[in-house]
């Protein structure tokens, strides 16, 4: 079943909600896991995803059947295997598009932002023998590999093995000139982490493409992964405004109001809720 350019199957699948507060992150790899959010979202089919990355995965491990070493000889044959000779890379082009973002299409295309594609690397990674985390790093999306000799970094937009210099003119380039690279910031993240950053790339392409509706089945999973969060809640709320669900905006919004009082954006959201409420008023007395 094909995607079209949204990221939408043209006959969508109802998909039971598999992404949950109390999921076992360990019970899945992160690429499982990413996979099962896009089937939730698009309905796009995880069985036939699984045999075109059970193929990618083949490819890789025949040029590294002989490094028996988990060194960075090996590390760097399969990165040029992926980068260079399947052509694996990062779009500049079309960044912020939805099917540079969703990881069928990213590993059917070959392009992608980093986080698509570190997710699709950590798993070629660590099926050929490697400890491979992700790192939500400032600039962007950074795999890091522990191997015999040491711990490298990855970033899997181009494939490039980085040096802590280069991390830190990274960093300088996000946060400023005055922001140095510390040792938090090379800290492997969580899974649930690099989940939630996923899923929240894929809300943001949504929005581009004003696909509100897909956008919106985003924040619900972000929501089951973490029902508290305050700043989702008021993202949601502006999706049900784009949506005209104002009621269901205005809660959003209330919440965020008692839950972040002092935040700058409560004046806006105070706003937005007596416009709304004005306009629903006006909608009854006619």
């Amino acid at each position: 079943m094909e995607l079209d350019e949204l990221g939408v199957v043209e006959q969508p699948v109802v998909n039971t909600s598999i992404i949950h507060e109390a999921i076992d992150y360990s019970a899945f790899s992160l690429l499982q896991l990413a996979s099962m959010a896009e089937a939730e979202i698009t309905g796009q089919s995880i069985l036939q995803f699984q045999d075109s990355m059970r193929l990618q995965l083949i490819i890789v491990k025949s040029q590294v059947r002989n490094k028996t070493e988990q060194n960075l000889d090996k590390l760097q044959t399969l990165l040029n295997s992926v980068y260079h000779d399947q052509g694996f890379k990062g779009d500049w082009k079309a960044f912020f598009k939805v099917k540079n973002a969703l990881v069928s299409k990213v590993l059917s295309r070959r392009k992608g932002v980093p986080i698509s594609l570190g997710i699709l690397l950590i798993e070629m990674l660590k099926e050929t023998g490697f400890s491979a985390f992700g790192i939500c790093f400032p600039s962007g999306f950074i795999v890091k590999v522990e191997l015999e000799n040491g711990t490298v970094y990855i970033d899997p937009f181009n494939g490039d093995i980085v040096d802590i210099q280069q991390l830190e003119l990274k960093v300088r380039g996000q946060l400023g000139n005055h922001a140095r690279l510390t040792p938090e910031m090379l800290q492997a993240d969580s899974t649930e982490t690099i989940i939630k950053r996923y899923v929240s790339v894929l809300k943001a392409a949504y929005i581009q493409a004003e696909n509100i509706e897909l956008a919106l089945l985003c924040s619900d999973i972000l929501l089951r992964l973490d029902p508290e969060d305050a700043f989702e809640v008021r993202d949601r709320g502006f999706l049900f405004q784009q949506l005209d669900c104002f009621q269901l905006a205005c809660n959003d919004f209330t919440y965020f109001i008692e839950q972040c009082p002092e935040d700058p954006i409560v004046n806006l959201l105070k706003r937005q809720i007596k416009q709304m409420n004005d306009e629903h008023n006006a909608q009854t007395i006619h």
